[in-house]
């Protein structure tokens, strides 16, 4: 047996009371900033903050949370800030992890999950399909759109039911959040999701395989579309929707080879490849059955499935 000394034991209680003011510190002034310089500093100490140092109290307790909970708040803030639409944050029953509901899209649930990367960072999914929306790396100031599973969400229910006004409304969210984001040094990647950015996206590969552009035609054709070569300079082709064309355009390079890309003409600037990957069914089955090939390049070694 070990003598009991009273001395040590206040100690140690003082240290570890030490420790939780510091904690309760950031977790007030992360629950106060509006600030996205500070809000990001907060997180960052969040993050780094072994709450395990303490000695005397063990946290396996309905008060303690993992740092994807942190993620998730931290991102509510974010996505408040940056739209007039609302964000709320929702913890389920007997659940350590809160989720998020985006006003626009009222039947479907998001939330963030550890990126498996040496890296680090965190991945936002919808939770009913485990599709990923986006990364973000908080220690590497990077921000990124998984543009192949996002593609593929935009034609879940839950999103359809929403429709096109919905889609919209998130689109300019993330856009706005990314936006904030360069202001704080950020490598931010969001390909295809801003209505005023809708030419020159670059597709997966540089070539595609002439029976893949001849499956468009076909598919098109079926749906009463009629897919067109294009007569001005470019190689390519083009399928007006409304007042709206969409164009595949194969386009010379400084680098000297040639490149695939997507321009989207809409007068409107609202228009986006995924407003009419959902509108379309026809356009998305070909784009999702060709993901590797025709699918919008994105930072791709950062999305590990």
């Amino acid at each position: 047996m070990h003598d009991f000394k009273t001395q040590l034991y206040s100690k140690q209680l003082k240290s570890d009371l030490k420790l939780f003011n510091r904690w309760q510190i950031l977790i007030d002034a992360l629950s106060v900033t509006d600030n996205m310089s500070e809000l990001l500093e907060i997180l960052q100490k969040i993050l780094v903050f072994d709450m395990h140092e303490a000695e005397m109290i063990r946290l396996v307790n309905d008060y303690w949370f993992p740092t994807t909970h942190w993620v998730t708040v931290a991102f509510a803030k974010c996505a408040n800030v940056a739209s007039l639409s609302q964000t709320e944050i929702v913890l389920p029953q007997a659940q350590k992890v809160a989720e998020l509901h985006f006003s626009e899209w009222p039947n479907a649930t998001f939330r963030f999950m550890k990126a498996p990367l040496a890296a680090g960072g965190y991945y936002l999914e919808e939770t009913s399909q485990n599709l990923r929306v986006l990364y973000w790396d908080m220690n590497r100031k990077r921000f990124y759109l998984d543009t192949q599973q996002f593609s593929k969400l935009v034609q879940t229910q839950a999103i359809q039911l929403a429709g096109l006004d919905a889609l919209s409304i998130f689109q300019k969210r993330l856009s706005a959040i990314g936006a904030q984001l360069v202001e704080e040094e950020y490598d931010v990647v969001l390909p295809g999701i801003d209505g005023q950015k809708q030419s020159n996206l670059l597709m997966t590969e540089k070539k595609i395989p002439i029976e893949i552009l001849d499956s468009l035609f076909v598919v098109a054709a079926k749906q009463q579309f009629i897919l067109k070569r294009m007569q001005d300079e470019h190689n390519g082709v083009e399928i007006t929707i409304g007042d709206v064309s969409l164009k595949l355009i194969q386009r010379d390079t400084n680098g000297g080879y040639e490149q695939w890309t997507y321009d989207i003409i809409d007068s409107n600037k609202e228009v986006t490849i995924y407003t009419l990957l959902q509108q379309l069914p026809f356009f998305y089955h070909w784009y999702t059955n060709h993901l590797k090939v025709v699918g919008l390049k994105d930072k791709r070694e950062v999305f590990v499935d």
